[in-house]
């Protein structure tokens, strides 16, 4: 094939588009933003219910069939002048030109590439606002807050039972992310995660057995809806949402350390066993935590750029995400404080 230039004898005519008034600026690096659809004798590009049609002979629908393939937003204007008429780049401009102003152009170059550590960084912020004013106004953290005597024990060692339904369900959300599909490296990072936080659950059974409750009687209880309902949402997210649920993981870090040394304070002012609270403050030990975030960096710094729809319909999901984990806490309070009988038993239902 030669160049566009040589081959390209074509004539355009609009269908129901209107041109700009204005000159057109130049556009860097044009992507078209419409459908292509081929024929023998003409090019019809459709956008939106309107067609633009492009007559061609045999050599100027190939030329121009290579041209819109190529136009894909990943080659400067400069660069599709010198692949395909370097003799005659003005051939490129001028058919550049009139896509633009008929508005089937976009310009990629104007696009803020918006990187995922920036998106994993934002979201942080907005989760951590949201958490401070859950931990405000959450009933069970306003119990554990509490100096008053009348905390009830079984709060505490409820707590410990819905976190180890918690940490052994793990798997269920964790699972799907290790073969991400977009990076080696991160599925790399993530397999580096999981294994740090593998046998949480049994430092929580190891506390639980203090207080005389076995693996076995552990196995045949059920948690809170509200811990299911949450481990749910964050299955459902890793298998579908698998982004998304990676930015939770560094915020459940943090705040699983902070909430996990008020819930340590409560039990030491009610002074409960060491034997108990010694794995329970195991589970959140300032190094894992550390480790775990700076994990999650480094998973996000993998991602070049996450677009500003699926970054608007993260920060929808991360309130929702919010609402659960404050209602996994509100839940514990609520059950704990008012049951003599510490395991929910499948067999009583």
């Amino acid at each position: 094939m030669g160049s566009v230039a040589s081959n390209l004898d074509i004539q355009m005519h609009n269908q129901g588009f209107q041109g700009k008034d204005t000159q057109s600026q130049t556009v860097l690096r044009p992507r078209l933003a419409c459908k292509v659809n081929i024929y023998s004798d003409r090019i019809i590009l459709s956008q939106d219910g309107r067609d633009f049609e492009f007559q061609i002979n045999g050599q100027s629908g190939e030329a121009l069939q290579k041209l819109f393939s190529i136009m894909d937003g990943t080659k400067t204007l400069s660069e599709l002048q010198q692949k395909l008429s370097p003799d005659n780049p003005e051939v490129i401009n001028t058919i550049v030109r009139n896509l633009d102003e008929q508005g089937l152009l976009d310009d990629v170059a104007q696009l803020r590439v918006h990187s995922g550590i920036d998106t994993l960084l934002e979201l942080e912020d907005l989760t951590h606002e949201l958490l401070d004013k859950s931990l405000e106004e959450n009933p069970f953290w306003k119990l554990i807050n509490s100096t008053a005597p009348e905390l009830p024990i079984n709060v505490l060692y409820g707590f410990a039972i819905e976190n180890y339904h918690f940490f052994s369900l793990k798997r269920c959300f964790q699972s799907p992310v290790l073969g991400f599909q977009n990076s080696t490296k991160v599925r790399y990072l993530l397999n580096e995660l999981y294994s740090q936080e593998y046998g949480q659950d049994k430092l929580a059974m190891e506390a639980l057995n203090v207080i005389g409750i076995s693996h076995e009687e552990l196995t045949e209880t059920m948690p809170l809806p509200e811990t299911m309902g949450m481990c749910n949402g964050l299955a459902f997210w890793a298998n579908f949402e698998p982004l998304f649920f990676l930015t939770t993981l560094g915020v459940l870090a943090d705040r699983t350390f902070k909430n996990f040394q008020l819930y340590l304070g409560a039990c030491e002012r009610l002074e409960l066993d060491s034997h108990f609270i010694d794995p329970m403050r195991e589970l959140v030990n300032t190094k894992l935590k550390r480790e775990q975030e700076h994990l999650i960096r480094r998973i996000f710094q993998e991602i070049p750029h996450i677009d500003r729809e699926t970054r608007q319909r993260f920060r929808g999901q991360t309130y929702l995400f919010i609402e659960m984990y404050d209602n996994f806490h509100r839940a514990i309070g609520q059950y704990y404080s008012s049951t003599t009988h510490l395991l929910r038993r499948v067999s009583a239902i």
